[in-house]
C-alpha cells in the first residue's frame, strides 16, 4: 500500500542470542510475507528490513491507529520480509459459520 511505510515505525529488538544456531527452512529461501488480516476490512503492508541482523524481533507500530505487532526473526533467509497488519480502527469481522 503506498504511503504505508511513512505511517509505521519499525524497530529491531535483539534477543541477546546473537546469530541463529539452527539452519533456515529451505521452503523459504527468499523470506516470508506474513499476512495477519484474514477478516480485516482495512490493512497495511509493511516491508521489513531483510534479513534481520541477528535473532530478535521487529516491533512495528502504526502512527495512525496504534496497531502494534512483534514479529520474530533470526537473521536467516527464511526471515519475514513483510507483514500485512489489520487496521486497529477498522471493523474486524469474525468468520461466518
Amino acid at each position: 500500500m503506498p504511503g504505508a511505510a511513512e505511517k509505521h515505525t519499525v524497530r529491531f529488538i535483539p534477543s541477546g542470542r546473537g546469530r541463529a544456531q539452527c539452519p533456515a527452512n529451505p521452503d523459504y529461501p527468499d523470506g516470508i510475507d506474513l499476512v495477519m488480516t484474514e477478516h480485516a476490512e482495512k490493512s497495511c503492508r509493511v516491508d521489513l528490513p531483510y534479513p534481520a541482523p541477528e535473532c530478535g524481533s521487529w516491533l512495528i507500530v502504526c502512527a495512525e491507529c496504534d496497531m502494534r505487532a512483534l514479529i520474530t526473526a533470526a537473521g536467516r533467509p527464511d526471515d519475514p520480509k513483510s507483514v500485512t497488519l489489520p487496521c486497529k480502527v477498522a471493523t474486524v469481522h469474525p468468520p461466518q459459520r
